[in-house]
């Protein structure tokens, strides 16, 4: 019997292990994640490559977010978040670092008055919201730790189409966006920065 159940063991911990080389792997992600996330917004998300390590860190490069048959809304070279998995399954907001860089957010709309945020908006909306139970008491508030977000040159565009191929576009480019220190009962700091 020892020996059945070291190799039972020892399978299990091969499985274990398997399951979360698999689990935490770019191409399950692009598989398995992205295409329910997709499904979900009625949008393409998409990525070229993925860095999991789940209880710290998740680096996803080349992220893209288009409506069908319209232009991408959202593009980022670089979306970097670092944070403690086990603080946040206790409660706590644990997140050390949040970084995008160089995103670029395009808002486009049509001679119609429809625009490349329109499909998203319609597939949020159409989710029923499950109903809360209501409080037994007053709740304590979420204990909330982040380090720091930053918005690195960001370039947030608008685009506004018309009959006969003239558009308008306005444009802010360069966006840098950071806020520090941000949590309960502390004093954070925010600093903005852009071109128009």
């Amino acid at each position: 019997w020892p020996r059945v159940a070291a190799w039972i063991v020892g399978i299990l911990v091969v499985v274990v292990v398997a399951v979360y080389f698999v689990a935490t792997s770019s191409a399950f992600l692009k598989a398995v994640i992205l295409p329910r996330v997709s499904a979900a917004l009625d949008a393409d998300v998409t990525v070229s490559s993925a860095s999991i390590h789940p209880f710290k860190e998740v680096v996803l490069r080349d992220l893209k977010v288009q409506a069908k048959g319209q232009e991408p809304l959202v593009t980022a070279p670089e979306i970097r978040a670092r944070y403690n998995l086990m603080d946040i399954l206790g409660g706590n907001l644990r997140i050390s670092e949040v970084t995008l860089e160089s995103p670029t957010v395009s808002l486009v709309q049509n001679p119609d008055g429809t625009s490349n945020l329109d499909p998203l908006l319609k597939a949020l909306s159409q989710k029923p919201a499950a109903p809360k139970p209501p409080p037994s008491g007053p709740s304590k508030p979420p204990k909330i730790d982040l380090g720091k977000f930053a918005l690195n040159h960001a370039t947030i565009r608008e685009v506004k189409n018309y009959t006969g191929g003239h558009r308008d576009v306005l444009e802010m480019t360069n966006v840098t966006v950071t806020l520090e220190n941000l949590g309960n009962g502390r004093t954070g700091r925010l600093s903005l920065n852009a071109d128009l």
